[in-house]
Order: C-alpha cells, then sequence, then structure tokens
C-alpha cells in the first residue's frame, strides 16, 4: 500500500474512532429530566436526569403512592422539583421524599425552599426539610406554610434534600415543592429569591389545577 493510501486509511480510521468514542459519550451521558415523570422511573435504581448543569440523581420516596415528579427551571439559576398526585392528594401518613443535585461545576447555594399544597386548614399537615441538613425556617412547616434556609455558600458541588410530611386523616395534601436558587462562583450573588420561588409555586399550582 502506498504511503498517501497508507496516510488516508488512518485518517479514516479516526474519524470513525472519533465518531464511535462521541457516539459512547452520548449514549452514557444522563438523558435531560422530562417536565413530568412517574415516581417509579426516578426511583429505578441508578436513575440520574440533567436539567441545565444540575443532574439529579438518589431519589428515595415512601407512601407516595401513583405520584409523579415535575422537573422546572424557573431561571437560569433556580430549578425546582415537585412530588404531586397529578390531581389527586396523598394519602394519610407519614410520606418522604428525598433527592440529590450534584452540579457540573461548584457554586454559591443562596436560598433552598419548600412548600406544600394543602386545601384544607385542619388536621394539620407537618412537613419536615432539610438541605445539605439544615432545616427551613420554619420547621416543621404546616398545611400551606412556605419555609426556606439562606445559606450564601461557596464552593456546594451537591444538595441533599430531604422530606419528611405527616399526613392526618381528611387533610388534602397534592404536592410537594423543593426549590433551589444559586450562582455560579464567578457571579456576583444576586440577592435571596424568595419571591422568586412564591411564583414558581404558584406558576407549579395553577398549571395542576388547568390540568385538573
Amino acid at each position: 500500500m502506498k504511503g498517501l493510501d497508507k496516510k488516508a486509511l488512518k485518517i479514516g480510521l479516526g474519524g470513525v474512532a472519533a465518531v464511535l468514542l462521541m457516539a459512547g459519550g452520548q449514549a452514557n451521558a444522563a438523558p435531560a429530566c422530562g417536565t413530568t415523570v412517574s415516581l417509579a422511573t426516578v426511583l429505578t435504581p441508578g436513575f440520574t436526569c440533567t436539567l441545565g448543569d444540575s443532574t439529579f440523581s438518589a431519589f428515595s420516596a415512601s407512601n407516595a403512592g401513583s405520584a409523579v415528579v415535575e422537573f422546572a427551571a424557573f431561571s437560569p439559576t433556580m430549578d425546582g422539583v415537585t412530588l404531586s398526585r397529578d390531581g389527586g392528594t396523598f394519602a394519610p401518613g407519614t410520606v418522604t421524599f428525598n433527592f440529590m443535585v450534584t452540579e457540573a461545576a461548584p457554586k454559591t447555594l443562596l436560598e433552598a425552599g419548600v412548600g406544600i399544597d394543602v386545601a384544607t386548614m385542619t388536621p394539620t399537615t407537618w412537613t419536615v426539610t432539610t438541605f445539605n441538613g439544615i432545616a427551613t425556617t420554619p420547621s416543621p412547616l404546616s398545611n400551606s406554610q412556605t419555609g426556606d434556609v439562606k445559606f450564601g455558600l461557596p464552593g456546594v458541588s451537591t444538595i441533599d434534600a430531604k422530606n419528611t410530611t405527616t399526613i392526618l386523616g381528611g387533610a388534602a395534601v397534592s404536592s410537594l415543592t423543593d426549590i433551589f436558587s444559586e450562582q455560579t462562583e464567578h457571579l456576583v450573588p444576586e440577592p435571596a429569591s424568595l419571591s422568586l420561588f412564591g411564583l414558581g409555586l404558584l406558576g407549579l399550582g395553577l398549571t395542576r389545577r388547568r390540568r385538573s
């Protein structure tokens, strides 16, 4: 084989190898989080999905029934995850919902918040939520309260969210939402985003009521 032909063959094989490597990388990458995913799907061992540059994983839940998980990006720096009965309500008992968020690069975690959608004022529903082991203020939350944690912590790569909700008979609890506000390290942090958090919860509530 002539030298020119050998060189062309090497270039061709190199191109094929590059395509195969790229295809393999895409196949191994976590899929984008769907807007609404069944709880059974996210509880599948090894399930991960991405929303922007955030990867969600390590989901666990108990007594949540046939719930769904809703993912939303309220702004470039604010993501939200909702455990919802999608028009229905959770059965009485203790409902848990936990997950991890891993950032592509360390960020400054500005704030995290939680809200529960309860259609009844009595009996009281209680929710205890922690982000990276820190409980919200107030804690526990009751009925349709919202609570938050203001961090201002630099160099955060993972967020560990844990929710435990106690539902008594007669309480109509339809959803629980966790929201995170963060900035990449090289940006100047914005003021706390609790107003955006409230708007995000309102948007989710209106969306669910429109579907039902």
